[in-house]
């Protein structure tokens, strides 16, 4: 098997490039040792079996993050056969700074100078054959985005492996070379270490703390003690430090190879991408820009997945359930009539009900993504960001929370410093998760009517508000420790392809579906059990209803203590956030069940075609919903349904109703992020995480609740 690794700067399109070559989605796995997500993916090329390994994105072999680490680790003691250096073309001085330590390493390569549809169209041009008599490797024009080279790239790699095709050398200035010859003479004698000779000897040189301990090791002080020497004859002789004499000696080296091999336009003109930072980044418009791009986003997807929501609504509650119970009658006991239409058919076809609007955020979210917006985000709010102890980059773990608090918590391990990844762990969970979600679209619709996305842009903007205070606390408590520098790649703008979208769309999708199909559905059947066990009770008498009653009285001050039904979605809302919707519409699908029953003579036929003429309308309405600008969203004549009705009883006045919001918004997240703060930060951040969210949700509910008693009064 011919293992070869891909290697380039975050964001240059490794992970595309692979899918493809492969023309398959990668496997995912972690890292030995670390919690870092491995991807890979296998094939046959010609008769030779090939492993592609998607390296985590690195600016340097002298890491800050995890995983960089895993970067150089990888290549300099894996079983990596090749390298495919994958560079964004458009910015060549900065990439290739990775490619000549990656040359240093003596390995066959090949490079894939990806984006090249960019770069040509901004009026440059490349001399391909020249920089690759210059560096002794193959180069590939390829844009991973259509595809395009990747057959090419993958031919050439094979080859250079098996032609132990091996990369020119890039020699730096005189003294530097001097110094690393004499310095891989004296490693000669201890052939056990395993890293490449001349980039040991440079790390060695620039006093890279990684490299000093192989040494150590392999009990080479001698080695240690001369590349101190020639460290310090450098520094002398150019009165630099280290590290900016190695940085410049590559910098030079670049800059003379683009001397020879890159041709300019006549006229550099502004670039399109340039522009729009222009205007998204100014410092008066980025803010409200940014604020109403995040607006517009839930504006229209609510408007757009209105239609849906209620029409996949009625699907669940008027067709599935009442033919599910029809065809069961007679052959099955009540109970399990019970059990399949108000457990299973009641919760989950509530909760699925909200896919279409989690398909269209996600959507838009996506095509930020995707365009290099969101990267932006990052570095607007970097100043921000440096008052709470953070850098820029955890606003993208942020972000990835306003889908998922899992991948987001395990985002946070590209960050430079553990101090860094606690502070923002103990914000994310406060970012309103796409669960979180469906949960506001069913209050809002019914309690804010004309309001809609302003009152669940106030959500989320609570959520982040409340964030950054907990940071702020969180960075005059934590003890300080050194910081590491912040480097962000601001990629170019790029007119976001439906592939692409897509790519991004369907992991989150498939979760939300998975979690549907297997946590939500085990959750309906176990709150079936406790809101209908002891058997034949009641469900006010029901072991549910007697542990929510028992707490019910203490959110009397937060308005919703009245009621022990919301209280007790709350408590298997700890699993997930999703199961709040199924957990009421249990709750009151069990109290309701006789009004489902109806006395209508049932008309398969009639009632099936019905509902796909109401699918053709809902999409239609959905469709010329993101044509309206007004603030009131869509709205539709439609007989409230029980779920409906009971909330509207149980909740007074739109006051009770955002106070609970307030408290979903806050408390405990689902049992997937717990595990995933465990599994990076321990046992005691998850307590701390489990005794301190409860309580902070349960002030805030309160503080607001009597805040608008008090102004309305």
């Amino acid at each position: 098997m011919i293992s070869l690794a891909f290697v380039g700067n975050p964001n240059t399109g490794k992970t595309a490039l692979i899918n493809a070559i492969a023309g398959s989605d990668l496997e995912v796995g972690n890292w030995p040792g670390v919690t870092v997500e491995k991807k890979e993916a296998h094939f046959v090329y010609e008769g030779e079996k090939i492993s592609l390994v998607d390296l985590p994105g690195a600016y340097t072999f002298s890491p800050y993050s995890i995983e960089e680490k895993i970067t150089r680790n990888t290549l300099a003691f894996g079983k990596i056969d090749g390298i495919i250096d994958v560079i964004d073309t458009t910015n060549l001085s900065r990439n290739l700074y990775l490619t000549l330590e990656l040359i240093d390493m003596q390995k066959p390569m090949v490079l894939a100078l990806n984006m090249f549809d960019d770069f040509t169209k901004r009026g440059y041009r490349l001399d391909i054959q020249k920089l690759e008599a210059i560096l002794g490797a193959d180069a590939i024009p390829t844009v991973a985005s259509k595809g395009l080279g990747a057959k090419k790239l993958i031919a050439s790699a094979v080859n250079a492996v098996k032609a132990r095709k091996i990369p020119h050398i890039q020699p730096y200035q005189e003294h530097i070379e001097k110094e690393i010859a004499f310095l891989q003479k004296k490693l000669a004698r201890y052939p056990n270490l395993p890293y490449p000779p001349r980039l040991f000897s440079i790390k060695l040189i620039e006093g890279d703390e990684f490299a000093i301990e192989l040494a150590r090791k392999a009990e080479a002080e001698d080695v240690i003690e001369f590349a101190k020497e020639a460290r310090g004859r450098l520094e002398r002789h150019m009165k630099l430090p280290i590290k900016t004499i190695i940085t410049r000696a590559r910098y030079e080296v670049i800059d003379h190879m683009l001397d020879e091999v890159l041709t300019k336009p006549v006229v550099d003109k502004v670039v399109l991408s340039e522009r729009i930072d222009n205007i998204v980044l100014n410092r008066f418009a980025a803010i409200p820009i940014f604020l109403v791009t995040m607006f517009l986003m839930f504006k229209f997807t609510f408007d757009a997945s209105a239609p849906l929501v209620e029409w996949m609504g009625d699907f669940f509650d008027s067709y599935v359930g009442k033919y599910l119970t029809l065809g069961m009658d007679g052959v099955a006991p009540p109970w399990a009539i019970s059990l399949l239409r108000d457990g299973l058919v009641s919760g989950v076809g509530l909760v699925l009900s909200f896919l279409p609007l989690l398909f269209i955020l996600y959507f838009f979210m996506a095509i930020l993504e995707e365009s290099g917006y969101m990267a932006r985000v990052s570095f607007l709010l970097d100043r921000l960001a440096s008052k709470l102890g953070i850098k820029g980059n955890a606003f993208i773990s942020l972000i990835v929370g306003f889908g998922c608090n899992v991948p987001a918590v395990y985002s946070t391990r590209t960050l430079t410093s553990y101090r860094e990844r606690i502070i923002t762990m103990l914000m994310i969970p406060l970012m309103s998760c796409s669960a979180r979600l469906p949960i506001y679209a069913l209050f809002t619709a019914l309690f804010f009517t004309s309001h809609q996305a302003l009152v669940i842009m106030s959500l989320y903007a609570l959520g982040v508000g409340v964030a950054l205070l907990i940071a702020y606390i969180a960075d005059k408590i934590l003890p300080k420790s050194e910081q590491k520098p912040f480097l962000m790649e601001l990629p170019t703008y790029h007119m976001p392809t439906m592939r692409a979208v897509w790519a991004l769309m369907k992991p989150k999708l498939e979760d939300f579906i998975v979690r549907a199909g297997t946590l939500i559905v085990a959750a309906s059947i176990v709150l079936w059990a406790i809101v209908n066990l002891p058997a034949g009770s009641r469900p006010e008498n029901s072991y549910l209803a007697t542990a929510a009653r028992s707490v019910t009285p203490i959110f009397k001050p937060a308005g919703f203590g009245d009621h022990w039904e919301p209280v007790a979605a709350l408590i298997p809302g700890t699993l997930a956030k999703e199961v709040v919707i199924g957990s009421l519409g249990t709750i009151y699908g069990v109290e309701t069940a006789s009004s489902k029953s109806g006395s209508a003579k049932p008309d398969f036929m009639s009632d099936t075609i019905d509902m796909l003429r109401c699918l053709k309308n809902a999409l239609i309405n959905s469709v010329l919903a993101l044509g309206h600008i007004r603030i009131e969203t869509l709205q539709t004549e439609r007989e409230p349904t029980p779920l409906q009705v009971k909330l509207k009883e149980q909740f007074p006045s739109p006051l009770n109703a955002y106070a609970y919001m307030v408290f979903i918004l806050l408390y405990i997240p689902c049992v997937s992020t717990m595990a995933a703060i465990k599994q990076e930060f321990g046992w005691r951040w998850l307590l701390f995480e489990v005794a301190f969210l409860p309580l902070l949700a349960y002030g805030f509910s309160v503080a607001i609740y009597q805040a608008g008693l008090f102004f309305a009064s």
